[in-house]
Order: C-alpha cells, then structure tokens, then sequence
C-alpha cells in the first residue's frame, strides 16, 4: 500500500538513531554498576589477598622460627624436608579454607584456619627465643618441670608444658584474630583443632627419640591447652564486648 500523495513517510527504520540523552544515561548505568561491581568484590578480594600474604608469610615464618636453630644430628635423613613439606601442604589447606569463604552451614572453618595460623606464626617467635632448642630439653631443666619429671615422670611433664605454652598461643592469636562470634558448642573447639593440627608437625620434630608416650602426651596437652586459650580468650572478649554496649 502507497503512502497518500504528499504524505512524508518518514526516515527509514534503519536510518533511526537513539537520542543522545538515552545514550549517556545508559553509559552511565553501566559505568555505575561497574564501580558497584569493583566496590563489592574487587576491593574485599584485594583486601583477602593482602590478608592471605601476611599470614601467609606469619605462618610460613612460625614454622621456619621453629626448625632453623633446631640441632638435627639426631634425625633420620630427609625428617626435617619431610617435616616442612607437611607444614607447606597444612598452611596451603588453612589459607584457602581462610580466604576462599567456603561455606559450611554452622561451621566459621575459616576463623578456625585464621586463629591456627596466628598461633603458629606465634609458636614459631616463641620457639626462636627458647634458649634450647630442644624445648622439653629447656622445660625439663626449669624448676617446675624438673619437679613434674622427677614426680610423674616425663610424659606428664611433656603434657603440662603442652598445655601452658600452647594455652597461650591460642589466647593470643585468637585475640589477634579479633571476636567474631561462632555458633555456640564448636566455636572453640574448631580453632583449638587448627592449632593443635599445625603445631603437630613441629611437635612431632621434637619428639624424635622419644617414646610414643611422650609424644602423645604432649599432643594432648597442645590440644587441650588450645581449647582452653581459645575458649579462656573468646570469653574474655565476650565480657568486654558486653560491658561495651
């Protein structure tokens, strides 16, 4: 069908252009939920790789304090590669359960991982300052632990020193890590494991040459003595967090 004589019949469809305002509006849109984009996930990824490297780097330097004066005549070739191989593979583990937010419905895994690798980063400064690198070695001659192997003998005295150093490691790196409240029943016990589980190799370096005992006793006293670290410095953080408001 022709148009009437003398009708114009308009620019061709093709020919159309979108008006210039409807353009930078939607310029702008896009601008906008690209900053939007950059705001809620670049900058908090930036800030958890910022935060992946230092601790990254405490924990990698915890385990290294902890082996680099240790005397090694006594052990069998490759422990000490073995042993620090365990460690690199356990750091790798913490940091991408830290940092990767994987979700585990009840469960703040990632709290845990952080407070664990504090702790060791913690254990490896305090190791570099014990005067014998032996350390049951340095207990036992300190006078309560000179008494407790005279009395109990030394897998008791392994266990006693155990639970107070690593007690304060754990009340430590978990005051560093700040409060951030888990669900009730496991909150102190899932970073207790962390810690317990990357002090285990260095624990287990130390007790080459003795018995089986001794090295299970001091593993439980690390243990329970990060359960109670955590648990002793959750609470306080509680108090003064409810004194606060």
């Amino acid at each position: 069908m022709q148009a009437p004589s003398g009708a114009d019949p308009g620019p061709p469809m093709a020919a159309s252009q979108t008006p210039d305002g409807i353009r930078q509006g939607v310029r702008d849109a896009v601008m906008a939920s690209l900053e939007a984009d950059l705001e809620l996930r670049g900058a908090p990824t930036l800030r958890r790789i910022a935060a992946a490297g230092v601790l990254g780097v405490a924990g990698a330097l915890g385990a290294t304090l902890l082996v680099a004066r240790h005397p090694f005549g006594h052990h069998p070739e490759g422990h000490a590669v073995l042993v620090s191989t365990i460690w690199s593979g356990l750091l790798i583990v913490a940091l991408t359960t830290a940092f990767l937010r994987i979700r585990t419905p009840g469960l703040r895994v990632g709290q845990a991982a952080r407070i664990g690798i504090l702790a060791l980063g913690i254990a490896g400064l305090c190791g570099a300052l014990c005067p014998d690198q032996h350390f049951l070695a340095w207990w036992s001659a300190q006078p309560a632990g000179s008494r407790l192997l005279d009395v109990a003998g030394l897998p008791v005295s392994s266990a006693c020193f155990g639970i107070v150093t690593t007690l304060a490691f754990a009340a430590l790196a978990t005051i560093a890590a700040g409060r951030q409240t888990p669900p009730a029943g496991l909150r102190s016990f899932l970073p207790a494991a962390a810690i317990t589980l990357l002090l285990l190799p260095g624990i287990a370096l130390q007790s080459v040459g003795m018995s089986i005992g001794t090295f299970a006793a001091w593993v439980t006293g690390a243990a329970l003595g990060a359960y109670l670290g955590v648990a002793g410095a959750m609470a306080g953080l509680d108090a003064l967090a409810r004194r606060g408001r």
